[in-house]
């Protein structure tokens, strides 16, 4: 009997020891289905970052080119020219414009205005009478 006893009493762990082992791989199979759908969703995430980003990333890169070349030929142009030689001419200008506003400056301070006016009236009182004169024949 007592052999009986201790066969049960290993039947029954044996069965305790299965019921555990079908809740584990139950807990591990949720889990595995768990860890499936974040993968598929994290994948899903990427695919579409991956779809939408991509063509934003080239169409700004291709942007980035063209300014990359303008930029390289306003420099090679910037590097040709001749620079000192235009600072040179625009200071000559300016000098040179200097000097002929002070000399208009010194022949219209040079003018006698009583003596234009004078002259002015001079002039009307010429003309005013060939008006009239003018005006006859119209």
């Amino acid at each position: 009997m007592e052999e009986r006893d201790r066969l049960e009493r290993m039947m029954e762990q044996l069965i305790e020891t299965e019921e555990e082992r079908k809740k584990y791989a139950r807990k591990q199979f949720y889990m595995l289905a768990v860890m499936a759908v974040c993968t598929a969703a994290v994948f899903l995430l990427a695919f579409f970052a991956y779809v939408s980003l991509v063509p934003k990333f080239k169409s700004s890169a291709e942007e980035i080119e063209a300014a990359a070349k303008e930029l390289h030929v306003i420099s090679r142009q910037l590097s040709e020219a001749d620079l000192a030689g235009l600072v040179k001419h625009v200071d000559r200008m300016a000098v040179t414009s200097e000097e002929g506003v002070k000399e208009a400056l010194e022949k219209i301070e040079s003018i006698d205005i009583d003596e234009l006016n004078h002259a002015i009236k001079s002039l009307s009182d010429v003309v005013s009478p060939l008006a009239k004169l003018m005006g006859r024949f119209n």
